[in-house]
């Protein structure tokens, strides 16, 4: 239930005392007294809790930068759901006056304080009341100074109980067998049966999609999906719309073998619909009155090298297949007008990636052909769709920020979502849908993921109103029930991983819809370390973005003075953003003492057109310098230790991660290289995908014209450069990254002295399958941290192999090795003259 605090800042650091007061009466007799021990965060987060990244100033939003939202009077919830508490980060606290009056609203002069961290105790009954109040009392006897963002050191509170232990050495109940199985297994977005009124969805179980449904009725959960079959799809390598559903019955890709399959009710036994060889399915729509399903279909027939694309009718009943259209390159989002008569679709053409430039089409359907085909205006369009009233929607980038639109039928369009915000994801896999229109007839009314927030859009007076829900991201989707007065999302934040909400539209209120998946959190929240947006300045006078972990653990405090470890986090794509969701493998780490900070560098999404393209022929650079900043804004912010500084990343991104360990200057004295690339060449010359087939020649520039970039930009042939203990991760058959070139950095760094480790992983391809493989992988990772840090670790355990680690050590301490480090940088110098 939502509890409303009236919260003011005061530059008074203590303990406050939080009780809800019932203001109703409870929905049971039963009243089970829960007491929860939880952390605020003066420093906002971002979404329902925008982060407040100071210093955005006009300019920088020209530029492309996202204006935090003004939470200067603001209300903050606080979230009770019915068995769990969850306490969002919240931007302020009370101010409390001599009388303890503290129920008054924020005026235009009160200012946000950096206070810290402050410890809240909150009492609830079990099924409290939809009212209440929080009653807040400060004790003027605890005053210690607490630590937290903008404050020296990033301490957690020092509570009573906690044991005084260096940064890394906090013992965690976060196992690293927890934190590789706490995944976010929902995979597809949520889907309603217009007929049913069940919610389906699916999930990756054991390596197989399944797909569930949820019965809003009674609350049943029930599995569709047998052991063996799995629903999934390759249609660009990357997938995604791999089902469709009405009237109980449900069409799915079978990864297994490509074809298309017909369920009838969840226990029904799937029978084959298509039968033509070498096709694969995605992005598929059911049109009742046709009795027909639109799908992109990819073609690897005889012939057809690495795939032709289209758009292919199949009939309901058998499976008979009619290609519409094939003459582009890739396709996305075939949707068909009620009555049948329209189709619309959106297609692009290399060498261009869908979020660079590509053209929305709609065609008149007549006895299964095209005709009257019209096209809208270049640039990003993205999921489209047809209303009731056949109305169409879909999203575009025109504003430079990714918005939705509706055309209505006298041809007027409006921009529903006219915010610095984005609607939408980068289209790597298909079938996501950002939006959803009230099915109820009469609604006139549309949910948007926009941004971090979860919006309502009027569609006769396009207001919008934001649900207030708790949950800070959403991904994947957006579906309305049946009467219009729920809606389910793909949601989460920096307590809860991605989970299936269910959302009451009136109220906000929320609860999770689970198939397979455990609980969550799965360990006490005063563990977590929740994530804070902040904003850095970097090169060229620009600002880049990122989501802090500081350490936080109940049980330990650091001595006074210290300042914790930093890992910096490199996420992959590029394009694409870090998720500030419960992501238990940073737990692992912050739990133990380590801070993490996960890097939106230019060129990342969800930050508008200008921030994306940022990185359009400078992969290797604004990355690389991103990272170096966002590290060195921390150090000088006297947050982190400046000695303890690691970079990590997986595949691409591991290629951002050698960068900064090897472009001149580097700060970092560590880092962790997960089956990554060390030359971009490398990249550009391999049998990729089709779909990414020209993607570094946007990123850096065409091979033959550019290649003094893709040298100097180079890891490994820049090798000379790399000064500081990696550890290396491969798998033996990656043929994606073959092991070679970590293997060769690796015996350079060994060959200088330097410590390093190299783990292969046999029988594992490009990326690890087995979570035991996970957790080896992680607790290598942690100890080799450890260890390069020289920080004594109670449970740092691993069996990897760390070379030349004691003789190193031994070096540092009679100043032998800095003479050595210098030498190295001199012929460096000397070679990069020449």
């Amino acid at each position: 239930m939502s509890v409303r605090a009236l919260l003011l800042s005061n530059p008074t650091r203590g303990r406050w005392s939080v009780t809800s007061t019932r203001l109703g009466q409870p929905n049971r007799k039963r009243r089970a007294f829960l007491r929860h021990q939880a952390t605020a965060r003066a420093s906002p987060s971002i979404g329902a809790y925008p982060a407040s990244a100071a210093g955005l100033s006009q300019g920088n939003r020209e530029r492309g930068h996202q204006e935090p939202e003004d939470t200067s009077h603001a209300l903050r919830t606080i979230l009770f759901n019915r068995d769990q508490i969850f306490l969002p980060t919240i931007p302020s606290v009370v101010d409390n006056d001599k009388e303890g009056n503290n129920d008054h609203d924020m005026s235009d002069g009160d200012q946000l304080t950096d206070l810290g961290r402050i410890d809240l105790t909150i009492h609830t009954h079990k099924n409290v009341a939809q009212s209440g109040v929080l009653s807040i009392t400060y004790d003027e006897s605890d005053r210690q100074g607490v630590g937290g963002v903008g404050a020296e050191g990033g301490q957690q509170r020092e509570s009573a109980t906690s044991t005084e232990t260096e940064y890394g050495n906090w013992r965690s109940p976060i196992t690293s067998k927890m934190a590789v199985e706490e995944e976010n297994t929902v995979v597809e977005p949520p889907h309603l049966d217009p007929i049913t009124g069940y919610v389906l969805w699916c999930e990756e179980l054991d390596g197989r999609g399944v797909v569930f449904h949820y019965d809003p009725e009674n609350g049943e959960v029930v599995r569709w999906t047998p052991y063996n079959y799995d629903v999934r799809t390759r249609v660009h390598e990357y997938g995604g719309g791999t089902f469709t559903v009405h009237n109980n019955t449900l069409f799915f890709s079978n990864g297994l073998d490509g074809a298309i399959y017909r369920q009838e009710g969840p226990q029904g036994t799937p029978t084959r619909l298509t039968n033509t060889k070498n096709r694969r399915y995605a992005d598929g729509t059911y049109n009742e009155k046709l009795n027909t399903l639109f799908y992109v279909v990819e073609d690897h027939g005889e012939g057809k090298g690495d795939g032709e694309n289209g758009v292919v009718m199949v009939d309901a009943s058998t499976g008979r297949e009619k290609v519409l259209i094939s003459h582009a390159d890739f396709f996305a989002s075939p949707r068909v007008s009620q009555d049948g008569k329209k189709l619309v679709w959106v297609q692009w053409n290399l060498p261009n990636m869908p979020w660079d430039e590509n053209r929305m089409f709609v065609a008149q359907l007549r006895n299964g052909e095209l005709a009257i085909i019209k096209f809208f205006q270049h640039g990003s369009m993205m999921m489209p769709s047809f209303d009731q009233n056949d109305e169409l929607f879909y999203v575009h980038d025109s504003t430079g920020w990714w918005n939705l639109y509706r055309v209505t039928r006298r041809g007027f369009e409006n921009n529903l979502t006219p915010e610095t915000q984005e609607v939408g994801w980068p289209v790597w896999r298909l079938g996501r849908q950002a939006y959803d229109i009230n099915p109820r007839l009469g609604a006139r009314e549309a949910v948007v993921i926009c941004g971090h927030d979860l919006t309502v859009v009027d569609l006769a007076s396009l207001k919008r109103r934001v649900i207030k829900t708790g949950y800070n991201t959403y991904s994947l989707g957006v579906a309305y029930s049946l009467t219009g007065q729920k809606a389910y999302v793909v949601a989460g934040d920096g307590v809860r991983s991605s989970r299936l909400v269910e959302v009451e539209m009136a109220t906000g209120l929320t609860r999770e819809v689970r198939g397979d998946q455990p609980p969550t959190p799965p360990v006490d929240v005063a563990y977590l370390s929740p994530p804070t947006l902040i904003q850095f300045p970097t090169t060229q006078a620009d600002f880049a973005y990122g989501y802090l972990y500081m350490p936080k653990n109940p049980d330990f405090h650091a001595p006074t003075g210290s300042k914790p470890p930093l890992v910096v986090r490199v996420h992959g794509g590029p394009t694409a953003a870090a998720l500030p969701v419960l992501n238990l493998r940073y737990q692992f780490l912050t739990s133990r003492g380590f801070a993490i900070l996960d890097v939106d560098y230019r060129g990342s999404s969800g930050y508008g057109k200008l921030y994306r393209n940022k990185l359009n022929e400078m992969w290797g650079v604004y990355d690389v310098e991103d990272v170096l900043a966002g590290a060195s804004h921390l150090v000088e912010q006297r947050l982190v230790d400046k000695a303890k500084l690691g970079v990590e990343g997986r595949s691409v991104a591991a290629y951002t991660a050698l960068s900064a360990l090897t472009i001149p200057g580097s700060i970092f004295t560590a880092g962790a290289s997960y089956w990554g690339v060390s030359d971009p060449e490398m990249l550009a010359t391999m049998n990729t995908s089709k779909l990414k087939r020209h993607y570094l020649e946007a990123l850096i520039g065409n091979l033959d014209r550019h290649k003094d970039r893709y040298v100097t930009r180079s890891p490994l042939r820049n090798h000379q450069r790399l000064h500081v203990p990696v550890i290396f991760f491969h798998c033996s058959e990656d043929k994606l990254v073959p092991p070679d070139q970590a293997k060769g950095l690796y015996d350079l760094l060994k060959s200088k002295g330097l410590p390093t480790a190299f783990m292969l992983f046999p029988g594992e391809g490009h990326g690890l399958i087995s979570s035991e493989n996970e957790a080896k992988a992680l607790e290598a990772e942690f100890f080799f941290f450890t260890q390069v840090f020289n920080i004594t670790a109670a449970d740092a355990i691993s069996d990897v192999k760390i070379n030349n680690l004691e003789l190193w050590r031994n070096e540092r301490m009679n100043g032998k090795w800095r003479k050595m480090e210098e030498k190295w940088k001199n012929k460096q110098q000397v070679e990069e003259t020449e």
